[in-house]
């Protein structure tokens, strides 16, 4: 079967593309000529000699300015000749004064080192040395204050300062970031309450695939973060920048040679434990690099390695209905318990080459590998409503329902690799810079095997008094493990691929409007994306010859203390049961051949993109706007599966091309130097998650069919921000306050459509709502109080808080509704208390998110929200000279457990409990 879609742009399309080709060609060849002018540039150091990232460099009696990137430097290309006063200034360094005269045509350098002999200002340059907190918010503060639109940074000095086990958790304390979690981990980010499927996660600028099988999300849980030297959060995009950023864009970049000064060797040895598991694991990181060759060439190398040991315990439900008046479980009680290996490995290379000091050419590459052995085992007391006999909304019994113990065994390996080679140029006025990447992401699932044993029908009682953890007592507890027989195992491997080349150029230019400097920048952009999903499936049923039973794999129960006690399976010993008794089994080659297709599926998808901006700056007024054009052409393979008893395979295929025009509009205000304000008006997109747009359909017996959707167009938002910043000036510090909104239409959700299907069948189908809404406000405040006298001067807060609200359209689906957008909190807030002097630190920080919606369902009932979640976690160690720290670390030192509980009812879908965790360890800095 073969369905194609709008196979080429529309007309308008055609043009706006042409426009703005044009537009690139233009800007590159007949832009006004630069006359009298030349070239001022430079690096701007602390007094240790470290490069200063976001010090601003100002020309006095004219609108220059520039401001220095990571490694120091900093870059004007359109002077004109003439002496100048040249002022660098840096938040928590006093500013410097430096005389200058340019000359036109020639090159003019000044370096400048701030703080080395001004040493009794305020915040000492000793403190930004030696007390690496303040160093990390006063680089990461004075990147945000210099960016040209609205940006939060995480600098290399702050990542490893809270005990975050991965990116994602590195990221949690910027505002507007909440976490998804997995097993108490951080896993996914939200941001301003959009999922993690509708954000773009970069590393070193070129897009990350997503390992995950059915999402576009990046499990940044596998990357660790001893790799990053920052983490730049973007929340309102500019036109150089990929579109598909409803929330926001995240840029993960690796550490150079260039970013730090002489010889670099750090090294960090500790010990983790988690009470739960009770065991400890480690994580090892080293960095070592250098520059050479007279300084034109740099190169650097991190690795890490972490094992952590991870146990929870869970209890779910699967629904809940009303009987006699009461509460009663509709489905399965499930009791759970997991107990898990958390490996992570990371590698990460960086080789720069700058042959003259205007030309530079780079090698990125990062590798970042996470396992997760996992073994699960399972209690299942089977429930429907007709079985329970309800004594109030949390007592009653079940009677004639089997009752299962289940045994889940599996490895995921999840990959993550990068390959960026890369240049920039300048010539005067103009700046070429260029990329060719290569990110490849997967996720393999070697061996999967799970194993089920079922009683005959039996009787139980249930106490939901305690939702999170219920009681359950009567026979089917009294039942020996011989009572429980093989019902069927499953061996599953499957392996989802998804990569990406890049191909990128970009041109900028300086120019003057009258008096009035500003830039036109213009740029060309080529993503080739493919996505597979494979899997290989063997079913096996009960052999009428088999006498295996769950005493020959038994297990004594190893379930904690408080949840319900009994039999469990040996994992191993089923697994070798399997393979050393086959006539006891029989596999079932209908429901084999089924899973092996029925979420396979290969998805290309290539993007074209172009974009033209200009910049301009009116005294204290910067303008920034321009257009950006992205076509999108993607094709889709499946399989077409129609009945369960005799199936029949159908290959399919669809493809769809469309363009889409997203412009911006940015300014910003600086009403003096410590007050600044910032608008900006953007557009932008959210593709669907590749399942969603594959074509492929399952057809059971009854003719119900669930399949992808190839039609389903991507989500497009319009979105409004508005911010005030407030640097206090002297003091490391910010008080910002924003608010933002968003439109966003054809949200997309899974939906079940009551005969919809040929014959009158249930459809299952992912579909566009209609319209969704958001708005939110946002305030951060962080200030170290260096101005007090000591002891108070150690003395530093941090707080930051998101209220957003949002309402979505489902329209047919559940007409008359308005729900919350799934992923996103009505709160999230951080707040930290911070002491740190004499080389001791201490820290204890808050994280909240309040609940969400998390899945939606035919009807209200069954909709499922995250509850509320606060973790609390303490930080403190020990310099005890310039390269020994000693550190230790609490996380969630008050054990609180995952909650998900049902709408309307407000009852248990899943608690998951977990306890405190700690780290120990030891620091090495050259």
């Amino acid at each position: 079967m073969n369905n194609t879609i709008h196979p080429q742009p529309s007309s308008a399309a055609r043009l706006t593309w042409l426009a703005l080709l044009v537009g690139f060609f233009f800007s590159v060849t007949a832009m006004q000529a630069q006359t009298a002018t030349g070239i001022l540039a430079g690096r701007v150091r602390d007094g240790s000699g470290n490069p200063l990232a976001g010090a601003r460099v100002t020309v006095a009696d004219t609108n220059l300015s520039a401001v220095t990137e990571r490694d120091g430097e900093y870059y004007l290309g359109t002077v004109p000749a003439g002496s100048y006063t040249v002022r660098v200034t840096y938040l928590g360094l006093p500013s410097r004064d430096e005389l200058i005269v340019v000359t036109a045509g020639e090159r003019t350098s000044l370096d400048v080192r701030l703080g080395a002999t001004d040493s009794d200002e305020v915040v000492q340059l000793e403190a930004m040395s030696i007390e690496g907190q303040r160093a990390g918010q006063a680089r990461a503060l004075n990147l945000q204050r210099a960016s040209e639109n609205l940006k939060e940074i995480v600098a290399a000095d702050a990542i490893g300062r809270f005990p975050d086990q991965n990116t994602a958790e590195a990221m949690q304390r910027l505002s507007g970031v909440a976490l998804e979690r997995d097993q108490g981990e951080g896993r996914f980010i939200s941001i301003r309450g959009m999922t993690a499927s509708l954000n773009s996660t970069q590393i070193d600028g070129v897009n990350v695939p997503s390992s995950e099988r059915n999402t576009r999300k990046v499990n940044l849980d596998t990357i660790p973060s001893e790799l990053l030297d920052s983490i730049e959060l973007t929340k309102a995009l500019t036109p150089d920048m990929d579109g598909d950023a409803i929330g926001g864009s995240v840029n993960l970049k690796t550490k150079t040679a260039f970013s730090q000064e002489g010889r670099i060797l750090n090294v960090s040895a500790e010990g983790q434990y988690t009470k739960y598991a009770d065991q400890w694991g480690h994580k090892y990181a080293v960095t070592a690099g250098s520059k050479f060759g007279n300084d034109r060439w740099g190169i650097l190398v991190t690795l890490s390695d972490q094992l952590r040991y991870i146990t929870s315990m869970s209890n779910e439900q699967a629904g809940w209905a009303q009987k006699n008046g009461f509460w009663v479980p509709a489905d399965d009680i499930d009791v759970r318990e997991y107990q898990m290996k958390r490996i992570r490995k990371g590698a990460s290379m960086s080789l720069d080459f700058r042959p003259t000091a205007d030309d530079e050419i780079y090698f990125r590459g990062s590798l970042s590998h996470f396992s997760n052995p996992e073994t699960r085992t399972r209690n299942r007391f089977r429930a429907t409503t007709a079985s329970a006999t309800p004594t109030s909304d949390n007592l009653g019994s079940v009677a004639g329902r089997v009752a299962t113990v289940e045994v889940r065994d599996r490895t995921e390996d999840t990959n993550i690799r990068t390959l960026v080679l890369g240049g920039e140029h300048r010539r005067g006025s103009m700046t070429i810079d260029w990329l060719a990447a290569r990110t490849y992401a997967d996720l393999d699932d070697p061996f999967r095997f799970e194993t089920v044993f079922q009683s005959a029908n039996t009787s139980f009682n249930y106490d939901f008094t305690d939702q999170g953890k219920p009681v359950v007592t009567g026979a089917a507890l009294a039942l020996p493990p011989s009572a429980f027989i093989f019902n069927s195992a499953r061996h599953r491997t499957s392996l989802h691929t998804d990569e990406e080349t890049t191909l990128a150029l970009n041109l900028k230019r300086e120019v003057g409007f009258g008096a009035n400097p500003g830039y036109w920048k213009a740029g060309l952009k080529y993503r080739a994306r493919e996505k597979n999903a494979d899997t290989d499936d063997n079913r096996y049923t009960r052999h009428a010859s088999s006498t295996y039973t769950l005493a020959d794999v038994y297990r004594p129960s190893t379930f904690n203390p408080g949840f319900v006690p009994h039999h469990t399976t040996n994992a191993q010993a089923a697994i070798a049961f399997l393979r050393n008794n086959p006539s006891f089994f029989v596999r079932n080659a209908i429901t084999s051949s089924i899973g092996d297709r029925e979420e396979d599926y290969t998805t290309n998808e290539d993007v074209f993109a172009a974009y033209l901006m200009g910049s301009v700056t009116l005294g204290d007024f910067t303008l920034l706007g321009g257009a950006r054009v992205e076509q999108t052409s993607f094709n889709t393979k499946g399989w077409e599966i129609r009945g369960t008893v005799n199936p029949v395979f159908t290959r399919t295929s669809a493809s769809r091309d469309y363009t889409d025009v997203l412009p911006s509009l940015h300014g910003i205000y600086r009403f003096n130097p410590k007050l600044q304000g910032r608008a900006s008006v953007t557009k932008s997109l959210a593709r669907p998650n590749f399942p969603d747009s594959a074509f492929r359909s399952v057809v059971n017996e009854s003719g119900d069919v669930s399949q992808g959707n190839p039609n389903i167009k991507p989500y497009s938002a319009d979105n409004f921000d508005v911010s005030l910043e407030y640097y206090p000036g002297k003091s490391i510090g910010v008080l910002s306050a924003g608010f933002f909104a968003k439109r966003i239409d054809g949200f997309i959700f899974q939906q079940t459509l009551a005969g919809a299907a040929p014959g009158g069948r249930n459809l299952t189908i992912p579909l566009n709502g209609k319209t969704a809404t958001v708005s939110g406000f946002e305030f951060t405040y962080q200030q170290q109080f260096t101005q007090l006298p000591a002891p108070f001067d150690g003395f530093g807060i941090f707080l930051n808080g998101t209220f957003i609200d949002s309402e979505m359209d489902l329209g047919a689906a559940r007409p008359g509704e308005l729900l919350p957008l799934m992923g996103q909190s009505k709160r999230v807030y951080n707040a930290a208390l911070s002491y740190e002097k004499h080389g001791f630190m201490l820290r204890v920080a808050l994280n909240q998110r309040s609940a969400y919606l998390d899945s939606i369902a035919g009807t209200r009932n069954m909709d499922v929200y995250v509850g509320e979640h606060v973790q609390i976690d303490i930080t403190t160690n020990y310099k005890i000279n310039r390269q020994w720290t000693v550190f230790a670390e609490f996380q969630n030192i008050d054990g609180r457990p995952r909650h998900t509980y049902f709408d309307v009812s407000f009852r248990n879908a899943q608690t998951e409990f977990y306890k405190w965790g700690a780290n120990a360890g030891v620091k090495f800095n050259f």
